[in-house]
């Protein structure tokens, strides 16, 4: 009878403490980042279909950003993250994902990531904005 009434208590502290909801990007340390703003996908028609995302960066920075910053795409297909993540260097505002298959369901969420000046060993030096998606 102690195994069970112990196996059980087991069971439920894990299951409690894994439903605690912290953000990772709202709980980093530091003044957070913008998000980008005017995000938009267009179908460009070829040969081969494309899509093509703009967006705006953010006009300011917090001062220990270390410019320019880089652009994350989370891509997903069909609503699986088939279509993998990318990473853009040099802070740019536009990105073409080729192939584009009408038929399936396309979603992009695109954020800024940036690397901070951290003088704290155990803190990471990576910074994200919060995520804008768009979806096809």
């Amino acid at each position: 009878m102690k195994k069970i009434v112990f196996y059980i208590s087991v069971c439920s502290l894990i299951l409690f403490c894994g439903c605690y909801d912290d953000s990772p990007i709202e709980s980093k340390p530091g003044e957070s980042i913008d998000p980008v703003t005017n995000l938009q996908a267009n179908i460009r028609e070829g040969e081969e279909e494309d899509i093509v995302l703009n967006w705006d960066l953010p006009s300011d920075y917090p001062e220990d950003v270390i410019e320019p910053v880089s652009i994350h795409i989370q891509v997903k297909i069909d609503g699986r993250r088939e279509g993998g993540d990318i990473v853009l260097d040099s802070a740019p505002e536009t990105y073409t994902y080729s192939p584009y298959d009408e038929s399936r369901n396309y979603s992009f969420t695109v954020k800024v990531l940036a690397i901070v000046e951290t003088s704290e060993p155990y803190e990471s030096d990576l910074r994200y904005s919060l995520g804008e998606t768009v979806k096809l």
